[in-house]
């Protein structure tokens, strides 16, 4: 009796390390939508329109979504969120405890060192602004770390950052940082709560001043 030899090729595939893109939308104050297509991330929004000059929005930008949202909030004021408007969504929202106490518990994430939200990990940074709770915050997210300063008029918390992707930064923090011979440790800055047009200086190559509903590029990491 033969016995026949059967011989099985195999091919060895390469396996992708590239990490998930990630997409970032400027809707408007310090309110960014970021994206990698799973979940996303929206700082400080909602908020009201016309308070300190929020600039109006579509109103299709508060919505249910079909992918787990979370409001990321620096702090209460209305220009940054406004929980009426949050009720039409079915987002999530993490920030101080002043700013959250009006929303269903259910739908707070708990603040904590580090915070999980689909892949990205939110480290708040307790920053000081207007004698109400604020956070700064760090997010990592695909090996991406990015920054959001919120209003703190603080350096201390963005000087002491490292390996920053994008910093998310105010007009004023800014300028404070290099006026007080600082720098931020980011591949790329964008500048945020600005006025259209607003010509921020210092903010030269790898700086950006977006426009509403623009595309904020994230490098892609090694």
């Amino acid at each position: 009796m033969r016995l026949a030899l059967v011989f099985l090729s195999v091919v060895l595939l390469p396996v992708s390390t590239q990490r998930p893109r990630l997409e970032a939308r400027f809707i408007g104050q310090m309110a960014v939508a970021i994206t990698d297509g799973s979940a996303t991330v929206i700082t400080d929004f909602p908020y009201q329109i016309g308070y300190a000059e929020g600039p109006p929005y579509a109103e299709t930008e508060i919505r249910p979504y079909s992918m787990p949202t979370l409001a990321l909030i620096t702090h209460k004021h209305l220009d940054h969120w406004e929980p009426q408007l949050f009720g039409r969504t079915n987002w999530k929202v993490l920030g101080p405890a002043d700013a959250t106490r009006p929303v269903a518990a259910d739908r707070v994430l708990p603040l904590s060192r580090r915070v999980r939200f689909g892949a990205a990990e939110i480290e708040p940074v307790e920053t000081p602004h207007a004698r109400i709770g604020h956070y700064s915050y760090i997010v990592t997210w695909h090996g991406r770390r990015l920054y959001f300063s919120g209003d703190t008029d603080s350096i201390d918390s963005l000087a002491a950052a490292r390996n920053l992707d994008v910093a998310f930064v105010s007009p004023w923090l800014h300028q404070a940082l290099v006026k007080s011979g600082g720098r931020i440790d980011a591949k790329r800055v964008v500048i945020y709560h600005h006025r259209a047009g607003q010509q921020v200086p210092g903010c030269a190559a790898g700086c950006l001043a977006p426009r509403q509903g623009e595309t904020i590029q994230i490098p892609e990491s090694p």
